[in-house]
Formats: C-alpha cells, structure tokens, sequence
C-alpha cells in the first residue's frame, strides 16, 4: 500500500494493545504480549490503554511516521 502523505511504500501489520501500551507490530500477536521494548518489531503508539484488542490491516509508513488502519468489521 502506498502511503497517502508521502507516497512511500506502507508495510502491513496489526494494532495490538493490552494493560499497558498500544503498539504496531509486522506480525500478530495476542493482546498481553505486546513488549514495548521491541523496537525491531513494532512502533508503541500510547501508554496504559484500558483493555485488550488486536486491529488486522495496520499499514506503517517509517518515512513519515503514520499508521493507516482499516476499521470496516
């Protein structure tokens, strides 16, 4: 997918969040493993989230920072 701010190439992979942090991750993984401290496989989006959730179809652009998601269910 092709960023709609810069044009860049987007890489696709989920939203995940537990008790602690909401993250992108390049692959799926159940709410409660998030580690925020896994910079090689993920970018945290926010600190202490009220629940559990995974979001598929999270696009990241790492040139200018944005996150897509598709929210159709």
């Amino acid at each position: 997918m092709k960023c709609p701010y810069c044009n860049q190439e987007m890489e696709a992979g989920f939203l995940t969040s537990d008790a602690r942090c909401i993250a992108w991750r390049r692959e799926r993984h159940e709410p409660g493993l998030v580690s925020r401290n896994d910079r090689n496989s993920g970018v945290q989006l926010a600190r202490k989230t009220l629940g559990a959730a995974v979001v598929e179809n999270a696009y990241c652009c790492a040139a200018c920072r944005k996150i897509v998601i598709d929210y159709s269910l």
